[in-house]
């Protein structure tokens, strides 16, 4: 009998560690990527981007948004209308946007364009934060009456100026203290395009746990698309058409698709390859921004206090 219950307690304690470690495991393990989320009251995509222009002051080495190669973001010439009708759609499928990030290019490149994506994208009622992703150059370019519809500001520092990102802390905490502000400092990042293709299941595998496709959900020339890579390359067939036939049903089927699409086989960012310096010029253009922009900030900070 004795012998019975040893053994017993020897299994349980076994059964036991073997359920801590699956657990364990598990936990360990990521989660597959759903674009579309459902949440106890909501349907939610996490964050939308738009490039509201195709041009930009910087010509970065691998640059993220393809620039200067970049295609046009629109089909039309009214790219803010564009945008608005995409945001439109989702808006009447109920979907909550948790952030709209401006992009571009630049987005300060055009301040009238700025001035009017911030005014049209704030008025809809299913987008929670709106962020702004600039190099901080010309902050002359956005209007400190439209920083009331900025939650985030995003300053990418490819410029070597302690005094600069002093200002702009200065200059946010006087005209707009309610914005998020974050400096993003990468000393180096992956290269953008090469002649590597991988095989089906490395496609796959970089598909299920790709941070593109949680991170930047991209709308551009009327398509909504899983990640920011597949409309720079031109590939909108891979893109979901938003118009006034589209449904819940297919947003969700397209943004949640299990099977990796053609353009995951060649995105260099998730092979996790040779990396390139961040932001390298061609040339001495940022040195030449810098002092205009500390002029600009240090003025309209001393003109206020």
């Amino acid at each position: 009998m004795a012998t019975l219950v040893n053994g017993l307690i020897s299994l349980c304690i076994s059964l036991h560690f073997h359920m801590l470690t699956v657990s364990h495991n598990t936990r360990r393990m990521k989660s597959k990527i759903q674009g579309l989320i459902h949440n106890e009251n909501s349907i939610q995509i996490r964050e939308i981007e738009v490039s509201i222009i195709s041009k930009c002051h910087l010509q970065c080495d691998n640059c993220g948004f393809y620039i200067p190669q970049q295609p046009q973001p629109s089909l039309t010439d009214d790219i803010i209308y564009e945008i608005s009708q995409g945001l439109l759609q989702l808006q009447r499928l109920n979907i909550r946007i948790g952030s709209l990030a401006i992009l571009g290019g630049e987005p300060s490149y055009n301040k009238t364009l700025l001035n009017k994506a911030l005014n049209e994208f704030s008025k809809f009622k299913n987008i929670d934060r709106i962020e702004l992703v600039s190099h901080g150059l010309t902050p002359q370019n956005i209007e400190k009456n439209l920083l009331k519809h900025i939650n985030k500001l995003t300053i990418s520092v490819y410029f070597e100026s302690a005094k600069l990102i002093e200002l702009w802390k200065q200059y946010i905490t006087l005209f707009a203290s309610h914005i998020d502000l974050e400096f993003r400092i990468d000393k180096d990042w992956d290269k953008w395009v090469s002649e590597e293709t991988a095989n089906d299941t490395k496609g796959q595998k970089m598909f299920d746990f790709c941070w593109y496709r949680k991170h930047c959900i991209t709308l551009e020339r009327k398509r909504l698309f899983v990640c920011s890579r597949i409309p720079k390359l031109s590939q909108d067939q891979e893109g979901l058409i938003l118009n006034k036939q589209t449904t819940i049903l297919d947003v969700e089927k397209y943004l949640n698709q299990t099977k990796f699409l053609p353009s995951c086989k060649t995105c260099t960012p998730m092979m996790g390859g040779e990396t390139v310096k961040a932001g390298q010029q061609p040339d001495d253009r940022i040195l030449k921004m810098i002092p205009k922009a500390i002029n600009y900030l240090k003025k309209e900070i001393d003109y206020e206090l």
